[in-house]
C-alpha cells in the first residue's frame, strides 16, 4: 500500500520502485497504521534523497538474524523490512544522529527532523528493531525487523 501511494509522485520524478516481497510471511503483532508510518517516513527520505532518476527497493523476507532484538524475542524469527534507495546518502558523522528527534539536514521549512524518530520509537514499541547503513553518494539502505510473536503470546509472557 506504501509503494502505491508514492508511485504517481515518485514516476513524475523518475524514480523506480521495486518490490520484492516474500510470500506467506507469518503474522507480526502491529499496530498496521503506525507501522505503515514508518515505512511512508523512510519511503518519502529515500525519494528526496534522489531526487530524480533513481530506484528505491522495498523487500520483505523471514529472517532469524536480525540484529539488536529484544530478549522477549530472542530465537524468534522476524520480518525483515528492507528499503534500500541510490540516492545521495547519508553523512557518516551524521548516521549516529538520524533518530534524534529535530535532527534534519533538510534545509529549513522542508524538514521538522522527527519522522525518522517518531519512526525508531514506533518500531521499538513493537519490540522490533531499525537499522541504517548508508555511503555517501551510493545511497542508504533501512531493515525494519517485527516479531512474528502474537500479542495473545506477548501478554502471557508479561503475565509470567
Amino acid at each position: 500500500e506504501c509503494t502505491q501511494l508514492i508511485n504517481q509522485s515518485a514516476q513524475l520524478a523518475d524514480i523506480d520502485i521495486e518490490t520484492s516481497l516474500q510470500r506467506n510471511l507469518p503474522p507480526v503483532w502491529m499496530d498496521a497504521d503506525l507501522v505503515k508510518q514508518v515505512i511512508m517516513n523512510v519511503l518519502v527520505n529515500a525519494q528526496h534523497a534522489i531526487g530524480r532518476d533513481g530506484e528505491i527497493e522495498v523487500s520483505t523476507r523471514l529472517s532469524e538474524e536480525c540484529p539488536g532484538v529484544h530478549t522477549e524475542n530472542a530465537g524468534d524469527p522476524m520480518v525483515q523490512i528492507t528499503i534500500r534507495d541510490d540516492g545521495c546518502g547519508i553523512e557518516e558523522e551524521n548516521l549516529p544522529r538520524i533518530f534524534d528527534p529535530f535532527f534534519t539536514t533538510k534545509g529549513v521549512g522542508k524538514g521538522t527532523g522527527l519522522g525518522l524518530s517518531v519512526s525508531h520509537g514506533t518500531v521499538e514499541a513493537h519490540r522490533g528493531t531499525i537499522e541504517v547503513e548508508s555511503k555517501l553518494g551510493e545511497g542508504t539502505e533501512f531493515r525494519i525487523c517485527l516479531p512474528t510473536k502474537s500479542r495473545k503470546n506477548i501478554d502471557s509472557e508479561n503475565a509470567e
